[in-house]
């Protein structure tokens, strides 16, 4: 696939752009996100194994013996996020800019941020969860504005996580509305495999009798091909709004002009 053409996109033309470059790095996705989840997947899968035959009270006894195990899958999940999402923005941000990185590259640039973004994503967590708390529109615009921190951050560099988030904060006033239905669409495309996996789950444990652990499986197996889309789609809305806002487009034709390439 060619780079795209650096330009203002409609809502439509972002999610375009953004199913065009997840097909065309799909594979390096699927890597860097089969990567990221292996040890938090292995863990779920374990600690959902047994269950399919223990009473409720030996359940809830499995389940106190294997508290630290519990902690340590919620912890390596989040930096697997974490990672997850930084060495994604890598991938794509080379692809839309007309480069090419190895999955091996993106997950080593993200481990130079790993600490910043994972904090970035708890300070926005908060923020998004104390809107909601208080009105589900101040929960709404919040997230819409700070949407954009950990792309920012990632690409950024060296932005902190407050620096992050006032970035994304200034990029997306104006285009919060755009942001909006641009992640709720992406969102709603992802709902039909999450449906697919709970319809499938659901009829297995019926009338086959899975165990649950079989569950896990196919959700790892969804955050694997499904999920690295949406980071694809916030990282397109970025160069969006920076060639809306800021004129990057030009940015980068001066720069070529200075600096040929050959």
């Amino acid at each position: 696939m060619a780079a795209p053409v650096l330009r203002p996109l409609a809502t439509g033309e972002v999610l375009d752009v953004s199913f065009g470059l997840y097909r065309a790095l799909f594979f390096p996705l699927v890597i860097v996100a089969m990567v990221s989840r292996a040890v938090p997947l292995v863990i779920s899968i374990y600690l959902q194994s047994g269950k399919a035959d223990a009473d409720p009270m030996a359940a809830a006894s499995m389940l106190l013996d294997r508290w630290p195990l519990f902690l340590a899958s919620l912890l390596f999940s989040l930096v697997a996020n974490a990672f997850a999402v930084a060495a994604t923005t890598s991938l794509v941000s080379a692809a839309y800019l007309g480069h090419s990185i190895t999955p091996g590259t993106a997950l080593a640039k993200a481990a130079g941020v790993i600490g910043r973004v994972i904090l970035v994503s708890f300070m926005t967590g908060i923020a998004w969860g104390l809107g909601m708390i208080v009105l589900i529109i101040p929960g709404v615009v919040l997230y819409c504005g700070l949407a954009l921190s950990v792309v920012a951050l990632v690409l950024e560099q060296p932005l902190g996580p407050i620096g992050a988030m006032n970035r994304s904060w200034e990029l997306t006033k104006g285009f919060r509305f755009k942001v909006f239905i641009t992640m709720l669409v992406a969102v709603l495309f992802l709902l039909i495999p999450t449906m697919i996996v709970g319809v499938v789950a659901g009829i297995g444990a019926f009338v086959a009798t899975w165990p649950p652990f079989v569950t896990a499986i196919l959700t790892g197996v969804l955050q694997v091909f499904a999920y690295p889309f949406l980071y694809v789609v916030v990282t397109v809305l970025y160069y969006d709004l920076r060639v809306r806002k800021e004129g990057y487009d030009l940015e980068l034709l001066a720069a070529t002009a200075t600096h040929p390439v050959g």
